[in-house]
Formats: structure tokens, C-alpha cells, sequence
């Protein structure tokens, strides 16, 4: 059998989920054949964090990399590892959650939620009462795995709506702030749809952004290669 592509990231679209008081993807007409215009054209209006995006170490360090910065390798991932743990509303991963995951090698970490089907099921407990990372595990995650560059969430955002604000989003810092760690930052890929990667055997994974310059983050298109 071939290897085969799954496309791991959702399309951009109007009235797409947003994370809460974000505001909602639009796209302007401004060409149109039916018009009369030579060819059909769009404006795109959309914020960068919105669907299936990468948070650039710029979004909570003001001297971290902007997205046109982050080298390549970031975007390319050889050893991806999949952390498969059902989740409750607003539940953390922790590091009990890594518990018989060979982290040998890593470069990426898919933390798969299984909260995903809440998008089409309750988008409301998608959309407000998403899981997250505990800062144990931020910490854990950028200091003691060298080879990890990323990780990659079926969530709306590392931390959680709640605990997040209450506590300054230490989890986003933990992995991409200078001032929590002089190592090299662990970028984050949001609102991804792992369900077509369980139980099959990922060879390789492509998360590339569009290369806006000096933003703090965009969106990607995430590819899976499978077995």
C-alpha cells in the first residue's frame, strides 16, 4: 500500500469557530465575472489566531520570533508523536499523560483531546470549555525534551479560557516566552483536527504557514503522512 496525505487543518471559511470576543472571518467581494469584472477577486479578513493556526513565539514574547522568522525545520516534522488521552471540558494534559509515550526523538507532540467532535456536536463546550496544557507540563516540555520543536492541539488553545486569564497564560509562556526559559521555544499549532490520524501509523507531518511578516501567528495547513 502507498503512502497517502490526510489534511489535518480546517478550511477558512465565514462564521467559522472562533476563540470567545476574536473577531469573525469575513471575505470581501471585490471583482466579480458576473459583474462584469475580468476575473473574481476577494479581500480576506481574518485574525491570526483564528482556525487551525501556529502561535509564533512573538505572540507572548515581545523579542521572540515573529512567524516569518521561525525556521523551517519548525514546519517539518519527521518524528511526530501522538499523545491520544480522552479529555473532560477545561481537563489539562499532564505529565502523568506522557506516561508510556517514547519521547525519543520527538519533534513534535499531536496532543489528541478527542475534543473535536464538540465542534459539530457543542460548539459551545468546543468553543468556551476547551482542555489545555498544565504549566508542569509547558516546563517539562521545553526544558527536558531537546529535540521537540512543536506540539499540536484538537483544542482551541493551550490554556485554558478560565485558568488562562486568571493566571496569565503560563502554559503559551512556558513554551514560547524568553523569560520563562533561555531554550529554544516550542511553537504551538492550534485548533487541528487529529481524528483521521488515530490508530494509523504517521511517518511524517507538513504544517506550513502563510509567511506573514512580523506577526505573531497565522494560519497553516497541516499534512499527515501516513501508512
Amino acid at each position: 500500500m502507498m503512502d497517502m496525505f490526510i489534511e489535518l487543518s480546517y478550511p477558512i471559511e465565514e462564521k467559522m469557530m472562533t476563540y470567545p470576543d476574536n473577531p469573525p472571518t469575513r471575505f470581501e467581494v471585490v471583482d466579480r465575472i458576473e459583474q462584469g469584472d475580468i476575473a473574481n477577486t476577494t479581500m480576506i479578513h481574518h485574525f491570526s489566531h483564528t482556525g487551525t493556526h501556529v502561535d509564533a513565539p512573538y505572540h507572548f514574547c515581545k523579542d521572540g520570533w515573529t512567524l516569518d522568522e521561525i525556521p523551517l525545520e519548525y514546519f517539518i516534522f519527521d518524528h511526530p508523536v501522538i499523545v491520544n488521552r480522552e479529555k473532560a471540558p477545561m481537563e489539562l494534559f499532564t505529565l502523568e499523560d506522557l506516561k508510556g509515550v517514547d519521547l525519543t526523538g520527538a519533534d513534535l507532540l499531536m496532543f489528541r483531546s478527542g475534543f473535536s467532535r464538540f465542534r459539530i456536536e457543542d460548539p459551545a463546550t468546543y468553543r468556551f470549555l476547551f482542555p489545555g496544557i498544565s504549566p508542569e507540563l509547558a516546563r517539562f516540555l521545553r526544558e527536558e525534551v531537546p529535540s521537540l520543536r512543536a506540539i499540536m492541539l484538537d483544542f482551541l488553545s493551550a490554556d485554558p479560557i478560565v485558568s488562562g486569564a486568571k493566571e496569565g497564560y503560563p502554559a503559551h509562556r512556558w513554551l514560547l516566552s524568553k523569560k520563562f526559559s533561555r531554550k529554544r521555544p516550542i511553537i504551538i499549532f492550534e485548533d487541528v483536527n487529529l481524528e483521521p490520524i488515530v490508530e494509523r501509523k504517521i511517518k511524517r507531518v507538513i504544517a506550513l504557514p502563510v509567511r506573514f511578516k512580523g506577526l505573531d501567528g497565522g494560519p497553516v495547513s497541516v499534512l499527515a503522512e501516513v501508512e
